[in-house]
């Protein structure tokens, strides 16, 4: 056995699944994310959050302008707000951030402190329409929610500094380069994503398929899980009539709300979840669910429910992306892109990406797991004993790090232009969740 092998093992005789179940438990990034109802995508503007800001303007002198960044002076502090759990973290420290300090002499401010988009954005919206700081540097925002979109037509983030993102530039993966939620990646850059689609108990649906249609098949009567959020929802049903998501019309989704329709009548789903149908489909309640990729890798990782697997139908997975952005009035903007640009390094993201086991952002930090060469061979040293697992579990994940045929099954939410059409999606598909 290698030493890049041997270091990533628990206490010897151990099996690493149930030592992983003795240390501190991870908890699924969507595990503490609270469904905010309206489910929307990211380019949505409503006339009630206010105006833009003038500081954003498009002079040429304006915030996030090619002068503006020239001017700006690195402070060697940076106030990063982030999910819980979403950082690689040993006894309380984060090791990625310790080398960043280390390395650069800019001290980072983490606090975790985001459980849901809509209510940190009713948090921070204030202090912006107000032309303050936010008291953030760096903020991460869902693009299939709302507030993201906010954000940007409002015009309280800033333009990053692409000259400042050499690491983004070579090592960003397909999926998060140019996205249509930030077009050029003019105010975002990915933290991690994440898929919507299947997850099925193997040891009672045997042969699967490949379609979203089992979701919609008879004979999985009683054994269906769907998601209570409206937007999911909605979206299984166009890609279960043929519709693409970007490409969708109201009168498409009237037809995807009757294929929902008809198959709560049918007696197809038992009940529609949040976050709990994991615990569900784990328990045997249903066998077949509308699932996070995160939640089937991590339910993986103990030998109990290896049953479960994750399908992406041919129809299409729906991605979802938390995107790291500097909220207008930030106090240390460049400091913010330096660190920002730091997390995409192969070597930084290998180490974060051991603890998250997302879709990870840097496809080349796969190998970096798998041979380590920098800072993160320590840092994974000394991670392995709580994290339980060698390496390669996660450098080997097709959830984890996405294959070509994946990523061409990879789709992106309807964009929302209104609130007009946010009112019409939620008439459609609230009702079956609720019952009416």
């Amino acid at each position: 056995m290698s030493e890049n092998e041997e270091f990533a093992f628990g206490p010897e005789g151990m099996d690493p699944a149930f030592w992983r179940g003795l240390t501190q438990r991870r908890v699924s990034r969507r595990g503490v994310m609270k469904v905010a109802g309206l489910g929307a995508g990211a380019s949505v503007i409503l006339a009630a959050c206010g105006s833009p800001s003038p500081a954003a303007s498009s002079s040429k002198g304006a915030v996030g302008a090619a002068n503006w960044w020239a001017k700006q002076k690195l402070h060697h502090l940076v106030d990063f707000a982030n999910w819980p759990l979403y950082i690689d973290v040993l006894a309380g420290k984060h090791l990625s951030l310790e080398h960043f300090t280390q390395t650069t002499g800019i001290k980072v401010n983490y606090f975790e402190v985001i459980q849901d988009n809509a209510s940190f954005y009713a948090k921070i919206r204030p202090s912006l329409a107000a032309g303050q700081p936010t008291g953030y540097d760096i903020v991460v925002m869902t693009n299939n929610n709302p507030e993201l979109g906010y954000l940007e037509n409002l015009k309280w983030l800033v333009p990053l500094d692409h000259s400042a993102m050499p690491n983004f530039d070579k090592y960003a993966g397909p999926l998060i380069k140019n996205p249509t939620w930030d077009p050029g990646n003019k105010y975002t850059m990915a933290w991690q994503s994440g898929w919507t689609a299947i997850g099925y108990n193997s040891q009672v649906i045997k042969n699967p398929g490949d379609s979203i249609q089992m979701l919609f098949d008879k004979k999985y009567k009683g054994q269906v899980g769907m998601l209570s959020d409206p937007f999911e929802l909605g979206t299984a049903g166009l890609l279960a009539i043929g519709v693409e998501p970007t490409k969708s019309t109201e009168s498409d989704w009237a037809k995807a709300a009757k294929k929902l329709k008809q198959q709560k009548s049918d007696g197809i789903v038992v009940a529609y979840y949040d976050q709990s149908y994991i615990s569900h489909l784990k328990n045997g309640d249903i066998n077949i669910a509308q699932a996070y990729s995160g939640d089937i890798f991590q339910a993986n990782l103990n030998s109990k429910y290896k049953k479960l697997k994750l399908l992406l139908p041919k129809e299409g997975a729906m991605l979802w992306t938390d995107n790291m952005a500097i909220p207008l009035h930030a106090q240390n903007p460049k400091d913010a892109m330096t660190l920002m640009d730091f997390f995409y390094s192969p070597v930084t993201q290998a180490v974060v990406e051991y603890y998250n086991d997302y879709i990870c952002p840097v496809p080349m930090a796969k190998q970096q797991l798998l041979h380590p060469t920098g800072w993160d061979v320590q840092a994974l040293k000394q991670l392995a004993p709580e994290i339980g697992l060698p390496t390669s579990v996660t450098a080997n994940s097709p959830i984890v790090f996405p294959d070509a045929a994946s990523v061409k099954l990879t789709k992106d939410y309807y964009q929302f232009k209104n609130q007009e059409e946010i009112n019409a999606w939620n008439n459609l598909f609230l009702p079956i969740i609720q019952g009416a």
